[in-house]
């Protein structure tokens, strides 16, 4: 109620209803696929505002674009009554004083400073902890504020941590729900089943059941088992040894990656990610690396990486692209994802590939074939590099590395 105003919300199906009637300062949900998280959290978000004179909400998501969807629907649904908005900063202010802010943990240092009372933590799993711990929860402390934890469960990690906290009897302030897809009536049971039948079976519980598995249910699994040691910045050309070199270049947004492995060790020995840099230096950048420790070179040639490739072919000739079509995508990833549960290479750690191979997902397309990416707003370049240099080590038993060798990758990936 805003000025006698009423506001008129969504009626929330039964799965909702008991989140709504929890009195709880922290509630967290862990969500199976269409449950109406989304719808759950604006509400909730909205309600409170409105109720509450002078007071900050704010909605966190993994990414500017996800908070961005939040936004939308509040702006829309209090679109009579906002007295302030700003699509640039993506802000609104209430005519009661109370103000909502939407914004990415990318950046959570950023967030620092404001006292919020009311927060929503949307996709928690994909939210790096220290945005919690370092930031956000000590925004709550002045106004005691309250938060609403959502997202589909992603392994046992800082998401798994707060959910069990919520049914502990010793943290009487928490409470947690587990809300599976079946618990939104308005799915269809038939569509339910059909993806059971056709995804794995651990896909399934996470993604639909919203249940929390001891590995994520992603495309890599025991990615763990594959880590050893750490980066050596001096490593060396090993004598007698050959070595491999995957490359996705970017520009821009993306990042170009390059990722080295030792062939006769079958580990992981150079890396480097960078970003906003030319392609012909780019390109100069890979051929130093590459003349260095004398290794094939195989590049995705996507898009513009078609001209990237010729450029490098002028300067290196021992190279060759792979052109990422979903058919060969299909065939890169699952090489990758059967050389890591194989535990057939190691690589060090070296957090950023580490992340993008635990956030690596896949969907059904409406014709039910697989698509292989990285969650929305993020990246997979590491992935991409990682499976192109593996997929030249597995060709290598086809074929020796050398300038011929793109006769054997096209014939193998269909193009």
């Amino acid at each position: 109620m805003i000025n006698n105003i009423t506001v008129q919300l969504y009626s929330p199906h039964p799965g909702q209803v008991p989140v709504h009637k929890s009195k709880a300062r922290f509630r967290v949900v862990p969500c199976g696929r269409r449950f109406g998280k989304t719808y759950l959290g604006c509400n909730e978000l909205i309600k409170f505002a409105c109720e509450h004179n002078s007071v900050l909400g704010a909605w966190v998501s993994p990414t500017y674009r996800q908070s961005k969807i939040a936004f939308r629907l509040i702006k829309n649904a209090l679109a009579s009554l906002t007295s302030h908005k700003s699509d640039s900063e993506l802000t609104l202010e209430l005519p009661n004083g109370s103000r909502m802010m939407f914004c990415s943990s990318d950046n959570y240092d950023a967030l620092r400073g404001n006292g919020i009372h009311f927060l929503v933590i949307d996709e928690c799993a994909d939210v790096d902890e220290k945005a919690w711990t370092e930031v956000l929860r000590p925004c709550l402390s002045d106004t005691r504020g309250k938060a609403l934890f959502l997202g589909t469960p992603k392994g046992r990690n800082f998401f798994y941590m707060l959910y069990h906290r919520g049914l502990d009897p010793m943290y009487p302030d928490w409470e947690s729900f587990r809300a599976p897809s079946s618990s939104n009536p308005y799915i269809p049971p038939e569509e339910i089943e059909s993806a059971r039948r056709e995804l794995p079976e651990d896909a399934f519980a996470q993604e639909y059941l919203a249940e929390f598995l001891e590995e994520s249910a992603g495309v890599f699994r025991r990615i763990d088992s594959i880590v050893e040691g750490t980066l050596d910045p001096d490593y060396a050309p090993a004598y007698g040894h050959e070595y491999a070199l995957g490359w996705d270049p970017a520009k821009y947004n993306d990042y170009s990656v390059l990722i080295l492995m030792d062939i006769t060790t079958r580990k992981v020995v150079w890396f480097d990610r960078f970003n906003q840099i030319d392609y012909t230096y780019q390109v100069d950048r890979v051929v130093s690396v590459a003349k260095k420790f004398n290794a094939f070179v195989l590049m995705d040639s996507t898009g513009v990486g078609d001209v990237i490739l010729e450029r490098l072919k002028e300067k290196y000739n021992n190279c060759d692209g792979y052109l990422l079509t979903n058919p060969s995508k299909k065939i890169l990833i699952e090489t990758l994802q059967l050389g890591i549960q194989d535990k057939a290479f190691t690589m060090p750690n070296i957090p950023v590939v580490i992340n993008e191979l635990r956030q690596f997902e896949y969907h059904l397309s409406p014709s039910r074939n697989i698509i292989y990416s990285a969650p929305d707003g993020m990246h997979d370049d590491c992935v991409i590099s990682l499976a192109l240099v593996w997929f030249v080590i597995q060709m290598r038993e086809i074929q020796p590395l050398d300038a011929d060798t793109s006769s054997a990758l096209s014939q193998y990936v269909g193009y």
